[in-house]
């Protein structure tokens, strides 16, 4: 099973029939999850790149404020898709939890 990787939830019916049935959910999903994390990448670099010989980060930076504000939007983007498909408010406080 180790060496199937990911191909082993094919082998779960109801996985398999989501996937087959409707499989631009879960790409529109990987592709808003992989640029989730690229930005993340990207805020880590600008955090050594900003701070100073104390650790400060300079917060004013454009850069980095750009950066977490198309975070945002993504996550607003998301969080609409789910209000649309009929999620329940305790379910739309997902924040980081899509990056695990």
């Amino acid at each position: 099973m180790m060496a199937e990787g990911p191909m082993v939830f094919l082998r779960l019916p109801k996985i398999r029939q989501a996937i087959v049935a409707s499989p631009e959910p879960m790409l529109w999903f990987s592709k808003n999850r992989m640029e989730l994390e690229m930005l993340e990448l990207e805020i880590c670099n600008r955090y050594l790149q900003c701070s100073d010989e104390n650790g400060d980060v300079d917060e004013s930076d454009v850069i980095l404020q750009e950066i977490r504000r198309r975070k945002d939007d993504i996550k607003m983007e998301i969080k609409l898709w789910m209000i649309g498909e009929g999620c329940s408010e305790n379910d739309l406080d997902f924040g980081d939890r899509m990056l695990m």
